[in-house]
């Protein structure tokens, strides 16, 4: 009996043994596209996953915190459209917080690769943009930040001379702020005199220009180092967006924003060149009708949603808004004039008709 136990124990084992074998071999058959719809399906599947083998994902850097506007409406958004567009081929994926390179170090590691893409400011490439800078003079601001954008990207678009300036990179778009306030900490700036003695960050060289054309003194910082700066008494304030009280949660630092459009400030994304050749001729084509003047003005746009945020915000804190009268205004404006004369002459300076592209910037300021 035992032995018949064994024996069938071991027949058993087996037989069950031989079940499972046959049992794989038919959900591998059954799975397999050859056996149940034939060939041409196969070519179907092999054409549907091919795309995730052929990716490529560059990566594209800036000095904000994910939370910044141009991260969550302008960055990503645009990542995510191109990898849609593109059926996957194509992505970008996003470094914030300085991760690839400091604010002035993003465009020069663009030209050398060090990342593939980027965003960042103007104004930390002193000398670079010179051309471009025609939007960052006094009082040019007449608009929102769409306004601003979409005028920055249509004189790119428009002179060669602005052009010329981008020639190490591949520009995919540039973009305005919307127009800059004088923010202070503890002193509110109501006319010339009140700014005597202050020290007021500025976001680039024209900037700086016009603050010193006020009798304050401006110092020079990346836009994430401001909180710790007013704080600290680094700073007395500075000339800002009025976004970037939210987009640096610069609420209880500040206590006073005075209304001017003073100036904005300008702002690029842009690629390696060898990045961008990389990419198949197919896609750079479905790319190319993306970047430009559409994404200038989602960008700008991007910051008019956070300035009304801002103000909002703003208001609720306490912070209290001014706007100086008609006759002050005009003491700003005819101080700050020898930032413009500077520039025109600047650009006679080079061989470049200045005169004609602040002409031209003014129209679109009008027609816009």
């Amino acid at each position: 009996m035992k032995r018949f136990t064994k024996k069938f124990s071991f027949v058993s084992v087996m037989f069950l043994l031989l079940l499972l074998i046959s049992a794989c071999g038919s959900s591998d058959s059954s799975s397999s596209p050859v056996e149940n719809d034939g060939d041409n399906n196969t070519d179907e599947q092999e054409e549907t996953t091919a795309p995730s083998a052929d990716a490529i994902t560059f990566s594209m850097g800036h000095m904000n915190s994910t939370e910044h506007v141009q991260d969550s409406m302008a960055m990503r958004p645009f990542s995510e459209e191109v990898a849609e567009a593109t059926d996957g081929r194509i992505n970008f994926q996003i470094y914030p917080g300085g991760a690839l390179g400091s604010p002035a170090e993003t465009y020069d590691n663009i030209v050398t690769g060090i990342m593939d893409s980027g965003w960042g400011l103007q104004g930390y490439n002193a000398g670079k943009f010179e051309v471009h800078s025609v939007m960052l003079l006094p009082f040019l601001a007449d608009g929102n930040g769409e306004k601003l954008s979409v005028i920055a990207q249509k004189l790119y678009d428009q002179f060669p001379e602005i052009q010329a300036e981008y020639d190490d990179v591949k520009l995919m778009w540039v973009h305005a702020a919307d127009p800059y306030a004088i923010v202070t900490s503890g002193k509110q700036v109501t006319s010339l005199e009140d700014l005597r003695g202050l020290r007021l960050r500025t976001p680039s060289v024209e900037g700086g220009k016009m603050i010193e054309s006020w009798g304050a003194t401006p110092v020079s910082m990346p836009a994430p180092e401001i909180y710790d700066s007013l704080q600290r008494g680094v700073i007395d304030g500075g000339i800002l967006p009025i976004a970037a009280l939210k987009d640096f949660n610069l609420f209880d630092v500040v206590d006073y924003v005075t209304i001017g459009n003073f100036s904005t400030g300008l702002f690029y994304t842009a690629m390696n060149k060898n990045s961008w050749d990389r990419i198949p001729a197919d896609d750079q084509t479905i790319i190319a009708d993306m970047i430009g003047e559409p994404m200038a003005r989602t960008a700008g746009e991007a910051f008019d949603f956070q300035e009304e945020q801002a103000r909002q915000k703003a208001e609720e804190e306490g912070i209290e808004f001014l706007e100086l009268d008609e006759a002050e205004l005009e003491r700003f404006k005819e101080a700050a004039q020898i930032v413009t004369e500077e520039w025109l002459a600047n650009m006679e300076s080079k061989g470049i008709d200045g005169q004609a592209i602040l002409d031209e910037a003014l129209r679109l300021m009008q027609e816009n």
